[in-house]
């Protein structure tokens, strides 16, 4: 397969993936397990039958520890700072409007809740940062070539969170450039997975906690 034509089936398949999730059947607010389920399936099954398909080693799309001492590092210190800024967020009507029906979830099933988060931000991040950004970067990028890749993917990832407040949609553009480099530097998603878990995870538990 030449070169145009991978990155043509790689960008095409993560927007429909995209989409997919975007239209799920289900809402994050009233079926929140059936939610997390399909943005699995879209997210990561879709994408890695898509990449074995194409006789790709799922290793290089990130499923490798990576260096994990650097994993580590940035879990701690992303997740630390966004819950700083999550806790002024939750005060925010907009934001506690949108989440408050999820924070019902964690609220009547914390374990359910947790478990389903994470298989949801696993099939997100391999699908943006494993599938779509090492797979149009490739092994060995020229500079251009990497920064097409990040730009695609965090454009994508921004766009997937239309609909949401206005400014955590704006801060989803720097979070995605964020989350690629942390992607590329550990050549692992695996710190993605875990951070974007936890940062999620930790705001809700913060919209939960202001319910009168």
């Amino acid at each position: 397969m030449g070169r145009v034509a991978h990155d043509a089936l790689i960008a095409l398949t993560a927007i429909l993936a995209t989409l997919a999730c975007y239209f799920a059947p289900v809402s994050s607010h009233a079926h929140w397990l059936g939610w997390c389920l399909w943005g699995f399936l879209c997210g990561f099954v879709l994408p890695s039958g898509m990449s074995l398909a194409m006789g790709k080693n799922l290793r290089d799309c990130g499923l490798i520890v990576g260096e994990w001492r650097l994993c580590l590092l940035a879990v701690a210190l992303g997740t630390f700072g966004m819950a700083l800024i999550s806790q002024w967020a939750a005060l925010r009507p907009d934001f506690r409007d949108y989440y408050e029906p999820i924070a019902d979830s964690l609220r009547s099933a914390p374990l359910t809740f947790w478990l389903a988060l994470f298989a949801y931000m696993f099939g997100w991040e391999f699908l943006f940062r494993g599938f779509l950004l090492f797979g149009l970067a490739g092994e060995k990028p020229s500079p251009s070539r990497l920064l097409t890749a990040v730009t695609f993917s965090t454009l994508l990832f921004g766009a997937s969170h239309w609909g949401k407040p206005l400014l955590e949609l704006l801060g989803s553009f720097l979070a995605g450039l964020i989350l690629c480099g942390i992607a590329w530097r550990t050549r692992s998603v695996f710190a993605c997975v875990l951070l974007h878990t936890l940062v999620f995870g930790i705001f809700t538990m913060q919209v939960a906690q202001l319910k009168p």
